[in-house]
Parts: C-alpha cells; sequence; structure tokens
C-alpha cells in the first residue's frame, strides 16, 4: 500500500511539473553573531499557479566541522509587470547533521530571481530567515546567492 500511494504522489508531481531545475549557491549561515561560509546544491520544479518545491543539500563549516544539512521548500512565485526580476516567497524546513547529533528548523525564504537572456540560467538572491530547534533554540539565517539551470 505504501508502495501504491508513493507512486500516485509522484505520477502527480510529475504530471503537474511544468519546469525542472537544478542549481548551486554560496553564501553566509549564521546566528547569534557567529557567520559562516556556507555552500550548496538543489533541485526543483516549477508547477502550476506559480508554485515551485525545492530540496537541497548544503555545507557549512562549523569550528573545522564540515556541517552537512537537508532542506526543503514551497516556494510562491509573485508577480512585478513590466520587469524582468521574479520576486518569490516561501516556507521550507532543514535538518543539520552534526557529529553530536541532528537538529532541525523551520524558515521563510524571500527572494529575487533575474533570468538570463539567451541562456537556460536564471540567476537567484535569497535570505531565508529561521529558527534552529536545537538545545534551547536560536534564530539563524541564511543569505544566498545563486544559479538554476533549467530543462
Amino acid at each position: 500500500m505504501k508502495k501504491l500511494i508513493l507512486g500516485v504522489v509522484v505520477a502527480a508531481g510529475l504530471a503537474l511539473a511544468q519546469a525542472p531545475y537544478v542549481g548551486a549557491h554560496a553564501g553566509l549561515f549564521g546566528g547569534s553573531g557567529v557567520n559562516l561560509f556556507n555552500g550548496g546544491l538543489h533541485a526543483g520544479v516549477a508547477l502550476q499557479g506559480g508554485l515551485e518545491v525545492r530540496g537541497g543539500v548544503d555545507f557549512s563549516s562549523v569550528f573545522g566541522v564540515l556541517l552537512p544539512g537537508v532542506n526543503a521548500d514551497v516556494l510562491m512565485n509573485l508577480s512585478m509587470p513590466g520587469s524582468p526580476v521574479v520576486p518569490y516567497v516561501g516556507l521550507g524546513g532543514n535538518l543539520w547533521l552534526s557529529p553530536t547529533g541532528s537538529f532541525f528548523g523551520a524558515h521563510g525564504t524571500l527572494g529575487l530571481k533575474y533570468p538570463i537572456a539567451g541562456a537556460p540560467l536564471t540567476a537567484f538572491l535569497e535570505v531565508q530567515p529561521g529558527y534552529a530547534f536545537a538545545g534551547a533554540g536560536a534564530f539563524v539565517y541564511y543569505l544566498k546567492v545563486g544559479a538554476n539551470y533549467g530543462f
């Protein structure tokens, strides 16, 4: 039964999908006065109605230890008539893996996309304020600049 449900969800997702893409980013990850270099890879798909779903992996160096993370987002493209820039907002979650355990968090996303004329590339800039539910909890952020390659 689980395989049947998974198959239906995958088939529905593929039927609704309009524009898959892959991308990469570099930027900062921080909180509580600590700013760390961050980089990552992601894949996503545009759905009907301006929605996108995106999942990815990222890496930050924390005191010499590479901290990998997994994330997922639901994004909504907004409209700016007459402008090639596409603003977007979204919500998502994070799972960070470390030698001392796994931690999860939730974040919002505010971003801008700019399609590069004559190429299947879209540049983006986004900020993701969030909350990490680890220990006593902490407010965190990502600041990302990157590009998506559309298929």
